[in-house]
């Protein structure tokens, strides 16, 4: 078996679902984190200067959260057994991963970290909040009904089984949940499955005992 380390900040967000997949496949890592102060000694060492970044036995680092996922979901069984349901797999996790870009850039924006550059540094943090709210309308009841296609939405988005797509749906509206659980109200079957995702034994199991981190 490969060995793997898996480089990014000390936070959850676009790593945390990397981190999931790990633990729920029982795999060893190694979890390298680095605080914001650390990062421009750290990018230059980084493919295109952004994580996360997956480094394979020591040699080869790859970076991007999505193409990280899907290479691990195929790795320990979590995308699906034959290319339709991969595509169905996939597409979920794009539109969530839409989600979580819209989201990240504008909580690094309102938080301080990686400013944009304007002069309106308020302004900005608002159309950022304002284009992820935007996301979050558009995509979320497209979600809703997508999951409702299988088992009326009982399960998980692919049946009886749990994928990458239901992992990635706990962790990438981890924080926004945290922040104003209301505005998910009207997605009472994402909401049902984001619980059951954070029951399932496995996953449970690794939320009580992961890095307490505020983001």
């Amino acid at each position: 078996m490969p060995s793997y380390t898996l480089y990014y900040f000390n936070g959850r967000g676009r790593a945390e679902i990397l981190r999931m997949i790990f633990n729920v496949a029982g795999a060893q890592f190694t979890d390298k984190r680095f605080e914001f102060n650390e990062w421009d000694k750290i990018r230059n060492d980084m493919p295109s200067s952004s994580v996360p970044v997956l480094e394979i036995d020591g040699k080869d680092k790859m970076p991007e959260t999505m193409a990280i996922a899907r290479y691990l979901a195929r790795e320990y069984g979590f995308h699906g057994k034959n290319n339709m349901d991969m595509f169905r797999v996939d597409y979920i996790c794009d539109c969530l991963y839409e989600i979580m870009h819209d989201y990240m850039r504008y909580f690094h924006e309102k938080s301080g970290r990686f400013r944009s550059g304007s002069s309106d540094k308020s302004d900005m943090a608002g159309e950022m909040q304002r284009s992820f709210m935007e996301t979050c309308r558009r995509v979320l009841p497209f979600l809703e009904k997508t999951l409702e296609m299988r088992n009326g939405g009982s399960q998980f988005f692919m049946g009886d089984q749990m994928m990458v797509c239901d992992m990635m749906l706990y962790c990438f509206l981890e924080n926004p949940m945290m922040e104003n659980q209301t505005m998910f109200n009207s997605y009472p079957k994402l909401m049902a499955l984001w619980k059951r995702v954070a029951g399932h034994p496995k996953v449970s199991g690794y939320l009580k005992k992961r890095s307490n981190t505020n983001w």
